[in-house]
């Protein structure tokens, strides 16, 4: 994948600029505005604007995920429901600590029919390897664990696993970030694009927009592990519309791209 930065008087020379020297289109890159630029007062204290252009990966990411899925079918395949859900998830759970050597105590765990979700609480003193880096631990062992439970295509069972109050703090961080989107777009009435993150969280962002601001909407923009969410007034009269994506239908997680090139970094 091919990377460049470029700075220029205006965002936009700054992008033609990177694309000509990548030799690509607009479709073929995914831009971040490192930062806008800046007039200044009679030229004082006037800035460049800066971006960073990335080559879309096309093909590899899909290529790896089928590969890990793959694996993850040979142990799915391994795994007989007792058809108590709770105590399903349990056993896949301690059978990869037990393979792991990590030590472990279930706090809680609950089983939620309506909702046909399970949330398990555990407590161990390796907790922070798994919460390291993101908690990309925590959600790997999350997804394993979800996708050997759906054995059954017909029914779709939400799986959480929570260590030291993970999810709480993710939630209210989120939260706290959703909030700040909403502010900047009130004052600017320009799109706001949140930082990239795993599809667990922007779930929850699409979720916490869609619940408690019905006049925004969302959708999800670049690959791999630069796909992000951009959050936007929904009203099609409203001015910011103007050069953000056309779709109108783009609320969903599994939406197409779209290259929104006004849209503001966080």
């Amino acid at each position: 994948m091919r990377e460049i930065k470029i700075e220029a008087e205006t965002t936009k020379l700054a992008i033609e600029k990177g694309l000509e020297k990548l030799g690509l289109t607009r479709e073929q890159v995914e831009v971040e505005i490192i930062q806008e630029e800046k007039k200044g007062v009679f030229g004082i204290g006037s800035k460049n604007a800066c971006v960073v252009i990335r080559e879309k990966i096309w093909g590899e990411p899909q290529k790896e995920q089928k590969e890990v899925r793959k694996n993850i079918e040979i142990t799915n395949d391994a795994f007989k429901p007792s058809g108590n859900i709770i105590e399903d998830v349990k056993k896949v759970m301690k059978e990869i600590f037990m393979r792991s050597k990590i030590d472990f105590k279930i706090l809680e765990e609950v089983y939620d029919e309506k909702a046909n979700s399970v949330y398990i609480n555990f407590q161990s003193k390796d907790a922070g390897l798994l919460l390291y880096d993101g908690a990309k631990g925590l959600l790997s062992l999350q997804q394993i664990i979800s996708v050997i439970i759906n054995k059954d295509p017909n029914k779709k069972i939400v799986v959480r696993i929570d260590t030291e109050e993970f999810w709480n703090k993710t939630e209210n961080r989120i939260k706290r970030d959703v909030e700040h989107a909403i502010d900047f777009i009130n004052r600017t009435r320009r799109p706001y694009r949140m930082k990239p993150m795993p599809s667990t969280f922007r779930k929850i962002v699409h979720d916490i927009v869609h619940k408690n601001y019905p006049s925004y909407t969302t959708y999800s923009q670049g690959h791999g592990r630069f796909r992000r969410i951009v959050i936007r007034y929904h009203k099609s009269d409203d001015s910011q519309n103007e050069n953000s994506d056309k779709s109108q239908n783009q609320p969903q997680e599994n939406n197409n791209e779209s290259s929104a090139e006004n849209v503001q970094p966080q």
